[in-house]
């Protein structure tokens, strides 16, 4: 398998009823490893509609397929569909530990029913250019028995950082919905195009985390929060120390698993609860696969625009 060739790559048939720990395998190891960057030749960070630019255009303008980041439930986009944003990225393997109090259910009830296998992405939403700011984002996918994939995107908000370029530097939420309205045209362009399909589109839910556990059972009674919170370990936030204008890719390759990168809190009204940490069960590792990763805008489906 050649990186040349990840745009067209499929998921094998019947992977969808695979369990948790084979999907993880084959998406390690003949996806992310089988199309293995070197680090000396590292794809060029990109801005969105200089790739592809017709096609891209084509997907941004097309009511279906905006819809299709979220109700489209696959672990890998479609053959041929270009990543618009977050093009370039890095994937580790990840182990998702909660906490013995979590008030929650399934993925994030407490030990020893909760927890998941999976990966995470981080990735710039584009090359930065101009006065535009570092804006990082984290893509997470939590592996399930027999079921598609629970996915959770996070940033810290639209705006980005300024030029500080530690992607952990701040906290992570799955829903921007109420905060951060000063966007810059591009995300304003964006934001009208995507209110095509939804009402909220800056706000993704984490209900679905609480709907089924694991080995794919589902939940009686499923308590979820109403958001998440992603706090950066010490540990993750120290590796980008004096490494200002190295590629965020080679640093984040440097962290060692078994290190924690995140504290995890579930939202619920005002209140803040303890929900658990995202370990590293592996290094980051940058790909032409893991850009082909596909994770879902889980959005309530009360906010969905149907014509």
């Amino acid at each position: 398998m050649q990186p040349r060739n990840a745009r067209s790559l499929t998921e094998p048939d019947g992977y969808v009823h695979w369990t948790a720990a084979e999907k993880a395998d084959w998406l390690w190891t003949r996806l992310i490893l089988g199309t293995a960057h070197d680090r000396t030749s590292l794809p060029t960070l990109v801005l969105p509609f200089r790739t592809a630019p017709i096609t891209e255009a084509g997907i941004v303008l097309r009511r279906a397929e905006l819809e299709k980041a979220l109700t489209r439930t696959a672990d890998l986009m479609e053959p041929g569909r270009p990543k618009l944003i977050h093009a370039h990225g890095s994937v580790a393997q990840v182990a998702l530990v909660i906490s013995d109090d979590s008030p929650f259910t399934g993925l994030l009830s407490a030990t020893p029913d909760g927890g998941a296998i999976g990966l995470v992405r981080i990735s710039l939403v584009a090359r930065v250019f101009g006065d535009a700011a570092y804006t990082p984002a984290m893509a997470l996918k939590l592996l399930i028995d027999g079921s598609p994939s629970a996915d959770v995107l996070a940033m810290n908000h639209t705006v980005g950082q300024g030029r500080d370029f530690n992607v952990f530097t701040n906290e992570f939420t799955n829903d921007l919905s109420h905060t951060h309205d000063e966007l810059r045209p591009a995300q304003k362009i964006m934001s009208v195009l995507f209110g095509r399909v939804s009402r909220q589109p800056r706000r993704m839910v984490s209900s679905h985390l609480g709907s089924h556990y694991a080995n794919g059972s589902p939940v009686d009674n499923p308590h979820s929060p109403d958001r998440l919170i992603f706090r950066p370990t010490p540990a993750a936030q120290a590796v980008f120390i004096n490494q200002a204008g190295v590629d965020f890719r080679l640093v984040l390759s440097e962290l060692d698993p078994g290190t924690t990168i995140y504290t995890i809190d579930g939202v619920v009204g005002s209140d803040v609860h303890p929900v658990g940490t995202l370990q590293l069960n592996s290094e980051f590792v940058s790909s032409a696969g893991g850009d082909r990763l596909f994770f879902r805008h889980v959005h309530d489906p009360a906010d969905h625009k149907t014509l």
